[in-house]
């Protein structure tokens, strides 16, 4: 090794690997932070075409109560580095009659009850349960949540009868975005845990010059703060002596020392990959290939000569759209309809310099597969039942579009996480919050290699991507700062 000794070297610049590395630098360590894009960020990064701003994706930016993005600015001192702001936004409900109608707004801090039950066209005599069943959900005390960590988020919401149209709310509008992963497979904790945080703290958070922004601020404050950071490297190995990191190796042949190293790379990757499946009991390794990962986004960057959309973001549903493992897997075969929920943003309702004067951007995403190396018919399957809704709820659309860019799972691996198990790769989140792996069951932050910590999405996190992320940076910064 040579004498480029750290007290903890960070791998990926992620929002948990950013945060992780800029809360240790708070904390007095001498931290390298190692990046193989150009821009910090991961799947949040910030990029720009013709003077558009914009994430690869639509990101979700919720709660903002009680955010973690607000508290890891202000722990940092950042809140100028790093702007946080608002948006309006809503969804989009496609009736069983095929029309297309937004939420109504609502007249002070909450929506009635009864105007949104007409917007869902609820019948009257099944309104009292609905609204039951809501309050129940938004109100449930943390020790009852606990008791349903383990079971299905599916198969408790059915006990309450809902009619479709709010079952399709709750789910389409809001945990398929949040979490990316089937209805039935979702922890019923998590879920529950996840919804109340938004439906009581809000969204529509955002950040001055795209979410990418946020992770720069960490980066600048390491750098501040004794320590370096190290874009565009990409890393080759961890290395590990006698079940103890020993630090780190760049593809360039770089070495850097430090007994801490803490990934960002993903679990799957950085266990199989960077760390060396020899170095881990057989188990491990056999849980760590079965963990399931979020599905992907898959959509188009539209890129218009007039301003169509009037809010910041939104989803498009309907009865119909609510994701299940079979309905997804006879999707992808081409045995059932690949229609589901369509989720859009529009950066420049954030930020007015986001597009260019008298245009604007709007960014897509549906369900995918996370396969990175699905065929390109499937690909393009998969964007047309994207854009036919599109185009269905925004019928106007077409006739504005100068340019459309299409991105998918393989964009996804690309610019975060190696595919090293198959069908995996591309997960727009990471690991899902699925039964049997998250709460409880959730990966550990630290490994059965001395000094070797995962953070991120895949470990020490809960509830929206964003918010899991930075959460994670949190624990495994403290972990680290209490040994």
């Amino acid at each position: 090794m040579t004498s480029n000794q750290f007290d903890a070297i960070v791998i990926g610049a992620g929002f948990g690997g950013a945060a992780c590395a800029a809360l240790l630098a708070k904390g007095g360590k001498k931290v390298l932070l190692i990046e193989k894009n150009k821009k910090a960020g991961g799947k949040a990064m910030s990029h720009s075409r013709k003077d558009f701003t914009y994430s690869p994706w639509p990101v979700i930016g919720a709660p903002i109560e009680g955010s973690w993005a607000s508290k890891l600015l202000q722990d940092l001192d950042k809140t100028n580095r790093a702007n946080l702001i608002t948006a309006t936004g809503k969804p989009v409900y496609k009736s069983p009659n095929g029309q297309y109608t937004s939420m109504p707004d609502s007249d002070g801090d909450a929506l009635d009850p009864n105007v949104l039950f007409d917007w869902l066209m609820v019948p009257a005599d099944q309104r009292d349960a609905a609204l039951e069943f809501m309050m129940n959900l938004t109100l449930m005390p943390p020790e009852q949540i606990k008791e349903l960590e383990g079971s299905d988020f599916e198969s408790w919401v059915r006990k309450a009868n809902l009619p479709d149209s709010v079952y399709a709310f709750v789910v389409s509008s809001c945990l398929d975005g949040m979490y990316m992963v089937p209805v039935d497979q979702l922890d019923c904790a998590e879920a529950i845990s996840g919804l109340q945080k938004v439906f009581l703290g809000g969204g529509g958070q955002f950040c001055l010059g795209g979410w990418g922004e946020l992770a720069e601020a960490c980066c600048d404050f390491v750098r501040e703060n004794n320590g370096e950071v190290l874009m565009g490297s990409r890393l080759e190995k961890i290395v590990i002596e006698d079940n103890t990191v020993k630090g780190v190796e760049t593809e360039d042949g770089s070495k850097y020392e430090s007994s801490i190293v803490i990934s960002n790379a993903g679990i799957q990757p950085t266990i199989l990959k960077l760390a060396g499946a020899q170095h881990f009991e057989a188990d491990y390794i056999d849980r760590i290939k079965n963990l399931v990962p979020s599905h992907a986004l898959l959509g188009y960057r539209y890129f218009l000569k007039e301003p169509l959309l009037q809010d910041g973001y939104g989803v498009v549903f309907s009865n119909t759209s609510p994701w299940s493992a079979q309905r997804l897997a006879d999707a992808h075969a081409g045995e059932a309809s690949r229609e589901g929920v369509l989720y859009i943003e529009v950066p420049s309702h954030y930020d007015t310099e986001h597009a260019p004067a008298g245009k604007q951007l709007v960014l897509t995403g549906s369900f995918c597969p996370a396969d990175p190396k699905i065929s390109k018919e499937d690909i393009t399957a998969w964007a047309d039942a994207g854009e036919e809704i599109l185009f269905s709820a925004y019928p106007a659309l077409p006739d504005l579009i100068e340019e459309k860019v299409l991105y998918t799972a393989k964009s996804v691996s690309n610019a975060t996480r190696d595919a090293t198990v198959p069908g995996a790769g591309g997960e727009t989140i990471g690991l899902a919050q699925i039964v049997g792996q998250c709460g409880d069951s959730k990966p550990s932050i630290q490994t059965s290699v001395n000094g070797l910590y995962i953070v991120g999405t895949d470990a020490g996190g809960s509830g929206v991507g964003t918010q899991q992320a930075i959460e994670s940076g949190y624990v495994v910064s403290e972990a680290v700062l209490g040994l």
